[in-house]
């Protein structure tokens, strides 16, 4: 625990200094005020991120990588000083001391939560691995031959890389993850201001619901898990975006940065990519401004973010979007089968719906919801059934908006017939119904998806309660059942913090796990196997979850890359 404060120390400055200087030039020529300090800090772990990625393109995310940003943190630092001494200063007087208070407390027990716990069971399959490879190489050619599973790439691997700490730490570090939950608990923190406004809005419907799944996966945190990453992100932009269209923000610069956020959070995990419908909304405001530089800059920004994922996913696998094989126009040898790929992605959805057998993927949704609901823990049926009941109430209020909205635009001689930020809070809106639906009918594991089984019912539900019931006697019934709320996950999270406290991790931080396996050699290079086909840990590398058929491509170097050996033992020429 003491281990992961030092950490965060370096994680906090570095991301914040870098944050600083990647948003200087919006704030500069947009004439947009970034407000907070969870901001500017997603922004530096955006930029940072991407900077590990293109990175490891050429070499292992490790010391060399954190020189580099060091070097670069400490001219930023010196050419922004007054802006930064100035933005501390008026956060100071800002913020009072009882709101210090709670964020010195959620630091320490987001690093009580980080350094102990549960170790989800694919960062031993190839989470773990997945981090060290980037470490120690970057990126390597035909690397899902090895490990089918490389080739999901998750973005978020290699900033875990970059603040793994490897060769300078006792064990490898991975709290990154219960870094970005500490940002979006403070973050969520905002619905506290519920009581001083007195009346309710959307967004604290949407900071309640992050405080739910935060305690849902507190005794996860130590884990790198990649669902974890993306479901944070979704949360910090859905709150972000809510708590902008309440007080009005008529610029279109933050719009567009959140949904940078989303290009992000799409190379995290590409599930998360049906919330980029919210990047109309900028869209919108930009091109009735006319300001079409600044789209281009945004498109170009948003390639910017995304180029070095697919670069690493075509390297990785030979595919744009493994497993998906939509996009096949990579002739490369490392290239992992098509049939391969195809039967991975049925795989992930057919064990997602509880069917377990890949030739009856295609079973009608009459047959698989039953049994995928009735495979569901009890919790868990409550929230999805909850979302299904907002699916009519969502279509409804996104219909009656859109009728609303046209008979103001015929009445442009009264504008206070016109919804102010109706389109932003409609796109929030179809956002959160478009993601329940695919995540439902794609690949409806809970924990891929936990943002959008909250998020649905959350605006639909919520939207109609801050409409009817978000002031006088309605409020205060509302802050009464939000303070039952909150008292009885406070009694979970409790439960939980009591349940760990035996565990002996107060100064180092839980190690990976480690399994026993056995060995084979490619071209002299030794892979391990674990005993049982299943988890290895970081330890224990390369690995590789069965004998492969491969080979190394020079046959000489891992750095060369793997290669499927055809029947005759070759892959024919490169």
């Amino acid at each position: 625990m003491c281990m992961i404060l030092i950490q965060w120390c370096y994680f906090a400055l570095t991301a914040f200094v870098t944050g600083f200087a990647v948003l200087a030039p919006f704030e500069r020529r947009g004439g947009y005020r970034v407000r907070s300090a969870v901001s500017v800090l997603m922004a530096g772990l955006l930029a940072l991120n991407v900077y590990a990625q293109y990175f490891s393109l050429f070499a292992g995310v490790g010391l060399w990588a954190n020189a580099l940003l060091c070097v670069f943190v400490a001219a930023a630092a010196a050419v922004l000083r007054k802006r930064i001494k100035s933005f501390f200063k008026r956060k100071m007087e800002e913020t009072g001391r009882g709101r210090l208070f709670l964020y010195g407390f959620l630091v320490l027990l987001f690093a009580y939560g980080s350094s102990r716990g549960y170790m989800h069971y694919d960062t031993g399959l190839y989470h773990a691995q997945s981090i060290r490879w980037i470490e120690e190489y970057g990126v390597v050619p035909g690397l899902a031959n090895l490990h089918s599973r490389f080739g999901y790439n998750s973005a978020a691997f290699a900033l875990c890389a970059l603040y793994g700490g490897a060769g300078l730490t006792k064990y490898p570090m991975h709290c990154v993850q219960g870094f970005f939950a500490l940002l979006c608990a403070v973050q969520s923190a905002s619905l506290l201001d519920l009581f001083r406004r007195r009346r309710a809005v959307l967004s604290d419907f949407l900071s309640a619901g992050c405080v739910f799944y935060l305690v849902a996966v507190f005794r996860e945190l130590v884990s790198p898990a990649s669902d974890y990453f993306a479901m944070l992100i979704l949360f910090f932009v859905a709150m972000s975006w809510a708590q902008l269209l309440e007080r009005r923000e008529s610029s279109p610069v933050p719009y567009a940065l959140l949904s940078l956020y989303l290009v992000y959070g799409a190379t995290v995990k590409l599930s998360a990519a049906g919330m980029l419908v919210l990047a109309l909304y900028p869209g919108i405001l930009l091109i009735r401004q006319r300001k079409w530089g600044q789209i281009a800059c945004y498109l170009g920004l948003g390639a910017l973010i995304a180029l070095p994922w697919l670069a690493r996913n075509a390297l990785i696998s030979g595919w744009l979007f493994y497993p998906f094989t939509f996009a096949d126009f990579l002739p490369v040898d490392w290239k992992i089968s098509k049939g391969y790929a195809d039967s991975d992605a049925a795989e992930i959805q057919v064990y997602a719906k509880e069917i377990f057998d890949v030739y009856q993927k295609n079973q009608p949704f009459s047959v698989w919801f039953p049994n995928w609901l009735a495979a569901q823990s009890a919790l868990d049926r409550i929230l999805v059934a909850f979302a299904w009941l907002a699916v009519p109430v969502s279509v409804l209020r996104l219909a009656a908006g859109t009728a609303k909205r046209a008979v103001s635009l015929q009445k442009r001689a009264r504008p206070e017939c016109r919804e102010w930020g109706w389109e932003g809070f409609a796109l929030l809106e179809a956002s959160a119904l478009l993601g329940f639906l695919i995540w439902q009918f794609g690949a409806p594991l809970v924990r891929y998806g936990y943002f959008f089984v909250l998020f649905l019912p959350l605006t639909a539900f919520g939207g109609l309660c801050v409409r009817f019931f978000g002031k006088g006697r309605g409020f205060r019934t509302f802050a009464a059942l939000l303070v039952a709320f909150l008292l009885y996950r406070g009694y979970n999270l409790g439960n939980m913090v009591l349940e760990l406290c035996g565990e002996p991790y107060y100064i180092y931080q839980q190690d990976y796990g480690e399994w026993p396996a056995e060995t084979y050699e490619v071209d002299g290079v030794t892979i391990y196997v674990p005993l049982d086909r299943g988890q290895i840990g970081y330890e224990k590398f390369p690995s590789s979850p069965v004998v492969q058929p491969i080979e190394l491509r020079d046959g000489k170097t891992v750095e060369s890359g793997f290669r499927q050996k055809d029947v005759n033992g070759r892959a024919g020429e490169e």
